[in-house]
């Protein structure tokens, strides 16, 4: 998906990161990538599938990049990466139970960071290093 269409998902989406920290209430939450696997896939099932994806720029990564992770995945794991390359239209990819637990391995690594935004209710979960995920959530949520 292209970042257009995403834009429409009503996504807590903001394309400068201080924006985020700015208008956004958020939290920074350090998880090995069990834990953070476990509450992702909480915040997945609450909100629902149709209301989550995730940013993942492997496809657009110099060949180099894209070798040294390919050499850390599993043969499941590379065929799911082949798979959701046939449908590849961009960077944002709808949010899918087995593209999520190859984000957060990613994470975990420190090979490839995402993002991934619920809409129901809003939440975008910004990987980053040291096993670290910003949460950011609507100003005041409930």
């Amino acid at each position: 998906m292209q970042i257009e269409q995403f834009k429409e998902t009503g996504a807590i989406y903001l394309d400068k990161i201080q924006d985020r920290f700015d208008r956004c209430d958020w939290e920074e939450l350090t998880l090995p990538a069990g834990k953070a696997l476990e509450k992702l896939l909480e915040e997945w099932r609450h909100c629902g599938e149709e209301n989550a994806w995730a940013d993942f720029y492997y496809f657009t990564l110099p060949k180099e990049a894209k070798e040294k992770i390919r050499n850390m995945l599993s043969a499941e794991e590379l065929a799911f990466l082949a798979k959701l390359g046939k449908k590849a239209d961009g960077v944002f990819f709808p949010l899918k139970e087995e593209l999520l637990r190859l984000l957060v391995k990613l994470n975990d690594s420190e090979m490839l960071f995402s993002t991934v935004y619920f809409t129901n209710p809003k939440s975008t979960w910004w990987g980053n290093y040291g096993r670290t995920y910003i949460v950011f959530r609507e100003k005041n949520h409930k």
